[in-house]
């Protein structure tokens, strides 16, 4: 009996195979080419069942089969593991994700080595720039690139996906290309197009390719298409080239190159060119909607040149800023206002990446400037040149030998901050300029502007008053008085100095009240929350500012700018501000689920009220065709943001002595990031006319605005402006879109006191695909 145990221990040894039960592991570790282990590379390996042979060079397992790596996986039902070459054949419910990509197959091969191999009966999912696509067969090469027969390619998720395009045979490159032969596009799984060959950019990060197509039609433009392709340049620099065709108006293509050295360096250069065959001769040209301007055009060639640059000299400390804007005739940004290459892309552009804006498209100067400036902890320097461009005086409009249009070539400014005088508790700042000013037509020459001030903050009983005192020394070297005024002196050397006071008192003491009222701090009361705390804060304000008299001696000086006609000024401003801030308590769990107070503090009300008197218009002896007037109009502003979701910005101005409202600045918004946004604005200026303010007529502007986020990934848009007084629509533009999972459409009509406007904006967006 004994024996017969001892046998067969000894055939159990030999005939081993090794089986390991219940999730037991095995480390894989990873080798390079020449055979050494990589770091850091090893696979873990578990399954229901192992089973490794001893004289063979694989080992299977049966069962939750799972290879782990750090984040990646790899999980089937059965699995051989090749050790000498690190190849997997799997079978069976085959899952893996692998560097943020997904895969799904019935059957697969994987060297673990660099990950390739192939998938039958295959599914693939990348995440970045989320896009499927699925075969019989599918081959995975090094470097990201796939093949693959008779495959599936979508952005969209489901089983049959809103969009696909089906291909014999193709191949895609992760951050390259999916090319595509023998391609058809479905919609819903029905073929709508079919192309022989295409090439769809499919991007982890900017690729080069065709953009989103623009199509519309306007009644002064006709029909219009705009197809723009993007450049990716390198990491630094790219470009995107525009071309449109206009059915009315011809051929337009655009470019816009963007750059980024560096963290302290980007710039933004755009332009456009038309050869219009639509000209106007005749400023009553029927045809013509800017007729009302009085003005011609009758060039062809037709364009606009415009950027925006931050950067420096030499050094980070040498900032520079350089804004660039031409444009060939005073219509062209009225009638290419919108587009992806229009005015109103162009500036929301430069707002966002620059924080600059440029000069409202119906305005008839542009301007041009470039800017050098540093700064230290006391003192900085600038120098500045400045094109204004005309174009009332372009064209045939007005002889350009007459344009007055004022050039800063070049100004230089420094500025001294406010500081402390030798130690002393007196305070002192000050700034210089010197121009040179160009124009064609008109008085030129230099002019150099000092004005140092000083002041001494004091503090009693919880007041701080700051007197003030300055002077303003300015000198003037003028080349040629052409075009000047009978009163102006022709001397070439002149000056003036001028001498300004004042002083302002200000306090601030506030208030806190306690609402009590929070919720007990229990499991049961997470997430509920009301107001405990209120702050209110009262800022009284008295400023009084004094500038010398100086009018009649002014009308001889040259003329340049507002510097040269510094106004006289002897009036009293108070205003008293009101802040409100809430203390709002939200009972939330801490980390180990024990409930606490959470604190949140908003705004909600501002209110400032604001009142003036003028001292010289007391004392006019000029009469005028209405009493004195010394008290200004009294201003109420209001700033309510009751919750986070809703803002109300409101400024009234009330005259005292003709007891009306003289101006009005309102505007209400609704928002949240869910459903969408509203918004109310009216705003309103009454006809005036007063011996420091004018104004022609009443004016009332009314605006509203909506974006709405519906069920089902619809969303719907539109704005109305009126002028209320001349009893005209401004404008009314209205958008229906639909934002699905894998593409954007939307629909947009718009009309205008220039143009009507219909377009349809398509973006198959994620893939980056045309």
């Amino acid at each position: 009996m004994k024996s017969r145990f001892t046998i067969l221990v000894v055939l159990l040894l030999l005939c081993l195979p090794c089986a390991v039960m219940a999730q037991e592991q095995l480390k894989v570790p990873m080798t390079n080419s020449q055979g050494e282990v990589q770091k850091g590379e090893e696979w873990k390996f578990s399954a229901d069942k192992l089973v490794v042979e001893n004289d063979s060079e694989y080992l299977q397992a049966y069962g939750n089969v799972t290879l782990r790596s750090g984040d990646n996986y790899i999980k089937a039902d059965f699995a051989r593991f090749y050790q000498a070459t690190k190849w997997i054949y799997l079978r069976g419910n085959v899952k893996a994700q692998v560097k943020g990509d997904f895969y799904d197959a019935a059957e697969a091969e994987f060297d673990l080595n660099n990950m390739v191999g192939w998938l039958k009966k295959g599914r693939v999912f990348v995440a970045k720039p989320h896009v499927y696509f699925e075969g019989d067969f599918i081959e995975k090469h090094n470097g990201a690139t796939y093949s693959f027969k008779d495959v599936k390619v979508t952005a969209c998720s489901g089983e049959n996906p809103l969009w696909s395009f089906e291909s014999g045979e193709g191949d895609i490159t992760i951050n390259g290309y999916a090319r595509l032969w023998h391609s058809k596009f479905n919609v819903k799984g029905v073929p709508v197009m079919y192309t022989p060959y295409m090439e769809l950019p499919v991007a982890r990060e900017r690729q080069s390719g065709l953009l989103t197509p623009e199509v519309g039609h306007t009644t002064r433009l006709g029909g219009k298409i705009n197809i723009p392709y993007y450049w990716a340049i390198n990491k630094e620099m790219d470009l995107t080239v525009y071309g449109e065709y206009l059915s009315k108006r011809g051929f337009r293509p655009g470019v816009d190159f963007r750059h980024a050295e560096d963290a302290n360096s980007k710039g933004e250069w755009r332009a456009d060119w038309l050869y219009d065959g639509k000209t106007y001769d005749n400023t009553a040209d029927a045809d013509n909607a800017f007729q009302g301007d009085g003005l011609i055009r009758p060039n062809s060639n037709r364009w606009w040149v415009r950027s925006k640059y931050n950067g420096y000299l030499a050094s980070p400390e040498w900032q520079t800023i350089f804004d660039l804007d031409l444009v060939s005739d005073q219509d062209y940004l009225r009638e290419y206002r919108t587009g992806l290459n229009g005015y109103d892309a162009s500036r929301e552009g430069f707002i966002d990446q620059f924080g600059r804006d440029i000069n409202t498209v119906d305005d008839t100067t542009r301007t041009s400037t470039a800017l050098v400036a540093r700064s230290w902890n006391n003192y900085s320097v600038s120098a500045l040149a400045q094109y204004n461009e005309n174009l009332l005086y372009r064209n045939g409009n007005n002889p350009s030998s007459e344009d007055p249009t004022l050039q800063k070539l070049p100004q230089v400014n420094a500025y001294a901050f406010k500081n402390k005088l030798f130690g002393t508790p007196l305070e002192w700042q000050g700034e210089f300029q010197g121009d040179y000013f160009w124009r064609e037509y008109g008085t030129t020459g230099g002019r150099f502007d000092i004005r140092p001030e000083l002041s001494l903050p004091v503090s009693a009983a919880g007041i701080t008053f700051i007197p003030r005192a300055g002077i303003r020394a300015t000198s003037y070297l003028v080349d040629s008085f052409q075009n000047a005024s009978a009163d102006m002196s022709r001397d070439s050397t002149q000056t003036r100095f001028l001498a300004d006071a004042g002083m302002s008192a200000v306090t601030d003491f506030y208030r806190v009240f306690d609402l009590g009222g929070a919720p007990a701090l229990t499991k049961e009361n997470v997430g509920k929350s009301s107001w405990t705390r209120l702050k209110h804060n009262m800022i009284p304000r008295l400023e009084y500012s004094w500038v010398q008299d100086d009018s009649e001696e002014q009308k001889e000086l040259p003329y340049f700018d507002s510097r040269d006609r510094i106004t006289e000024q002897n009036d009293i401003v108070f205003s008293l501000t009101n802040v409100f801030d809430r203390n709002k308590g939200t009972v939330a769990l801490d980390s180990e689920g024990n409930p606490f107070m959470e604190s949140s503090y908003l705004e909600f009300l501002r209110v400032r009220l604001e009142e003036g008197y003028d001292i010289d218009e007391e004392n006019r002896s000029v009469e005028l065709n209405y009493e004195r007037r010394p008290f200004s109009d009294f201003m109420a502003e209001f700033i309510v943001t009751p919750y986070d979701y809703v803002n109300l910005s409101s400024r009234t101005w009330i005259s005292p002595y003709l007891g009306d409202v003289t101006e009005h600045e309102n505007i209400l918004k609704l928002f949240h990031d869910s459903y969408g946004e509203i918004l109310f604005g009216y705003d309103y200026l009454s006809k005036i006319d007063e011996y420091k303010r004018q104004q022609d007529s009443d004016m009332q502007i009314v605006k509203y605005g909506l974006k709405a986020k519906l069920p089902w990934g619809m969303q719907v848009g539109g704005t109305f402006r009126a002028d209320l007084n001349a009893g005209k629509d401004l404008e009314k533009t209205g958008s229906l879109g639909w934002n699905h999972q894998c593409f954007f459409l939307e629909f947009v009509a718009s009309k205008t006191t220039v143009d009507e406007r219909y377009s349809v904006n398509f973006n198959l967006f994620d893939m980056g695909l045309f």
